[in-house]
């Protein structure tokens, strides 16, 4: 039974939980929740190219690529078997001037890989805040990559350009976002024997100016961030690697971090385990991570652990933090899960926990000591198909929200039900869903700041509204085309409909619009050859 998609993309997996949290709905902006956690400060990959986590956390931003390749991490795998070659369209239109569109092309043959993908969307937003003043698009993103494939070396290049050109919401005027990324990554893959050699550069810019009364300075930004990583690796799993990291941000002043890391990773039995010294300066602080899965009949019981060391977020330097401090970041988490697979049905549990004891939240934060950085989530889900015609999917989560990780959404609960139906002896497929999604136990506390991208304290300890939300989409198939109706909020929908006093616009963020209502209209056409 397929994972049914409402609003908010969600991937139960055992080892790892996404869900992102958008504060519009055409995907330009909003945070992720990893693990039951704010994801920030953190290195994230799509495909092959590195995303340096200072300023870019959101991958819904780029477009429907760079979303998937983030979501389904395999940067290593490609498929010289067949020749051939495919290509792609989606459209998207929808409520307050959203235009979403995406195109991409792929060929494969004679031990070669060439791929090449473009997206664009345009959004005024319900308030008009994204409207940029302009008819450039408030977001478009380039990505081309060429790999080769002769005899027993691999190697290739990706290349990626991401313009964003937004305005945003702010308490005075409408605020403006001028941000450009270029990342590029270049491998080679070498084999002699059984031992195996892998290189790899990553090389990430970001020119980033925030005109908006939030940010901490006014200027033009400059992210400058390299990456190097070398690995031997035998046949039977045992890894040896180094890797190399240079980032230097510069507002009104240049702060370099530049750290290395030694590490080694092998597979035992059940265990997947890596273990490594990352040093910054002349300071070293031990990573690993650590984890097990293990069958037993129809359950699949898996569990981790892991200490995740980094430079820490160059806004704490900028706003004076003392460089006598530890300049290293560590944060920790474990996870353990139990995964059940029946005929009709499947089940999981998964219960995950973050640590965060770093010294400088008791300058940065003072409250730090009723205000902890330390957070939990338990996530369950069941699906079952044992209706007919019907499948059904339950997801509910519970964290914590008196740390800076939480978000200050506390509970999650959310339910779909999904059918098919086969028309035109079975030309066409349709697909019709409906979900329901709630948010409740919300503090009005912590949340991803919307121009520096750290955690950040908000007001009070008040709490705010449930959210109830409907949602649901038609979507037909006709061999490779496939066209889909989408409505997000119905029971906003409606109450406009009636001319009703009440209404149901809720609040994700304290400096965001309200969210409301939206609809859209997608296509999407493959081809081959």
């Amino acid at each position: 039974m397929k994972k049914i998609v409402i609003i908010f993309f969600i991937s139960w997996g055992l080892s790892q939980q996404i869900q992102f949290i958008p504060f519009d709905w055409s995907g330009q902006f909003g945070y992720v929740n990893k693990n039951g956690a704010i994801m920030w400060n953190q290195d994230w990959q799509s495909g092959r190219l590195l995303f340096d986590g200072t300023w870019s956390v959101y991958p819904k931003m780029y477009g429907n690529e760079i979303e998937k390749g983030f979501i389904n991490q395999s940067p290593d795998t490609s498929n010289f078997d067949s020749s051939l070659v495919k290509s792609y369209f989606k459209y998207d239109q929808g409520d307050y001037s959203l235009d979403r569109f995406s195109l991409g092309t792929n060929y494969t043959g004679n031990g070669r890989q060439i791929h090449f993908h473009a997206f664009k969307r345009s959004f005024y937003g319900a308030y008009g805040q994204y409207n940029n003043q302009s008819n450039q698009p408030i977001q478009q993103s380039y990505l081309g990559s060429y790999e080769s494939q002769k005899g027993k070396e691999h190697a290739g290049i990706s290349v990626g350009h991401f313009n964003t050109y937004s305005g945003i919401a702010d308490s005075t005027a409408r605020g403006l976002i001028d941000n450009r990324i270029t990342a590029i990554n270049t491998f080679w893959n070498q084999s002699f024997g059984q031992i195996n050699s892998k290189v790899n550069f990553d090389q990430f810019i970001q020119r980033y100016v925030a005109s908006h009364t939030l940010s901490s300075y006014t200027g033009v930004r400059y992210l400058t961030r390299s990456r190097i990583i070398g690995e031997l690796y035998w046949k039977d799993n045992f890894t040896i690697g180094a890797e190399k990291n240079m980032r230097s941000t510069r507002m009104d002043t240049l702060i370099i971090a530049d750290w290395n890391r030694l590490y080694i990773k092998d597979q035992l039995s059940l265990f997947d385990i890596e273990l490594g010294v990352t040093s910054l300066n002349d300071h070293r602080k031990p990573d690993y991570n650590i984890g097990m899965n293990y069958q037993l009949k129809s359950f699949l019981i898996n569990v981790g652990i892991e200490q995740l060391v980094k430079p820490i977020h160059p806004y704490y330097l900028f706003q004076n933090y003392s460089e006598n401090n530890d300049l290293i970041s560590v944060t920790s988490n474990y996870h353990a899960g139990i995964d059940w697979d029946g005929e009709l049905s499947n089940a999981s549990i998964i219960f995950s926990h973050l640590t965060d004891n770093n010294d400088y939240w008791d300058i940065i934060i003072p409250e730090s000591a009723t205000f902890k950085a330390e957070h939990s989530q338990l996530n369950i889900n069941y699906q079952t198909s044992m209706i007919p015609f019907i499948d059904y999917e339950i997801n509910y989560a519970t964290r914590n929200t008196g740390n800076i990780y939480g978000g200050g959404i506390g509970s999650f609960l959310n339910y779909n039900i999904k059918s098919r139906l086969s028309l035109f002896d079975g030309f066409m497929l349709v697909d019709l869903k409906l979900g329901v999604d709630r948010y409740f136990n919300r503090l009005n506390n912590s949340i991803i700041h919307p121009i520096e991208v750290v955690p950040m304290t908000v007001y009070t300890e008040d709490k705010l509204n449930d959210i109830s939300l409907i949602n649901g989409t038609i979507t037909a198939y006709v061999s490779t085309f496939t066209i889909k109706y989408e409505w997000l909020n119905i029971k906003e929908m409606i109450l406009a409909y009636i001319g009703s006093d009440e209404d149901n616009y809720f609040e994700i963020h304290p400096e965001m619009p309200l969210l409301g209502r939206q609809t859209s209209l997608s296509v999407e056409w493959d081809f081959l050859d």
